[in-house]
């Protein structure tokens, strides 16, 4: 048998689906739909989403980014070098526009970088064979400005705590909701609580933002209300056991089962509506704990062991507030007004 070159039957190449270029977008910029990259590069992207413990927002927003890039770069992972990721920057800033027509922010910039970042440090973590060295390295965010913590002032507290003695059937649910909230929890860490992360005054956390447990301690009057909470699910006919769900949610799909993310904003929405309180959402509570930390004279090094923030920078906007506070006392002791103040 002839096994020649000039026997061989010619190379015939299969072209993959590589139409990666169509973009969706609906209404709002915070829901665009990027088509989902059909070559191999974005199971690698996949297996990085899952063993990464991100928050749920964060995860979409990982999968928007990586989804965005691998749309503008047909590059495999090995071929890419820190001028590409200078160009994808520059399209970025010049090219890419909101629905609106608007240039990306500098924030919606440095997010997708940032996402680009961490993907790429953990291919080179987990596949040094693909690449070796992280060809994000030298690519900078850009500069923002911190912004201020959105806390909430004690007289729109006292607002929140009005408008639950106003709820009907979820007042029980949603008063300890926003107990919990009130000590510095963010939503995604509130689905993750079970009964038994509650010992009668501490949470335990075990999957947090920081990939680190965290212990929280709760205020007398936040174990009791909790407790309480508990109690009446007990008398209501609920079996509980350390598994069974902190918070569950009183939808009608869903009643009984886990409280969702959605079903918290959804609460503290409906609570921001009765206490006529402009977009109050689950984080306000957090900007508000460690604001009020501080204002209390923790020490900030502790203040961010409570929060969970493994960032120092992002913790500053709330050391900024205390400070400030701190300055104007001084003042009117240095004046003599320590007692009018």
């Amino acid at each position: 048998m002839d096994y020649s070159a000039d026997s061989l039957p010619p190379i015939k190449l299969i072209p993959l689906d590589r139409n990666l270029s169509s973009v969706q977008t609906t209404k709002h910029r915070s829901s665009v739909k990027i088509s989902t990259p059909t070559d191999i590069r974005w199971i690698k992207v996949l297996e990085f989403l899952r063993s990464n413990n991100l928050a749920p927002n964060s995860r979409k927003l990982y999968e928007r980014e990586l989804k965005r890039f691998l749309v503008w770069s047909e590059l495999h992972y090995h071929e890419l070098r820190p001028r590409h990721f200078a160009l994808y920057k520059e399209y970025l800033r010049d090219e890419l526009r909101t629905d609106a027509g608007k240039p990306l922010s500098k924030s919606s910039i440095n997010a997708s970088v940032a996402a680009l970042k961490s993907f790429f440090k953990w291919m080179c973590y987990t596949y040094p064979d693909i690449i070796s060295t992280n060809p994000t390295l030298g690519i900078k965010l850009e500069k923002v400005p911190l912004p201020p913590a959105q806390s909430l002032t004690s007289e729109q507290m006292e607002q929140v705590w009005s408008a639950l003695e106003l709820l009907g059937e979820t007042k029980q649910r949603d008063t300890a909701l926003v107990h919990i909230l009130s000590h510095g929890l963010r939503a995604g860490e509130v689905v993750q609580l079970n009964v038994g992360s509650f010992d009668g005054k501490l949470l335990f956390l075990p999957d947090t933002k920081t990939n680190e447990p965290r212990l929280v301690p709760l205020r007398k009057e936040s174990r009791e209300v909790l407790a309480e909470y508990l109690q009446l699910r007990e008398q209501q006919g609920e079996v509980l056991n350390s598994l069974s769900p902190l918070m569950i949610s009183h939808h009608a799909s869903y009643k009984g089962e886990r409280l969702s993310y959605h079903g918290i904003y959804f609460a503290v929405e409906k609570i921001g509506e009765i206490a006529h309180i402009e977009d109050l959402h689950p984080h306000s509570f957090r900007h508000t704990y460690a604001t009020d930390l501080l204002l209390l004279g923790v020490d900030p090094s502790h203040a961010r062991k409570l929060t969970g923030h493994q960032s120092e920078k992002a913790f500053r906007r709330y050391t900024l507030r205390s400070e400030q506070e701190a300055a104007i006392a001084a003042y009117y002791r240095a004046i003599g007004e320590e007692a009018e103040q």
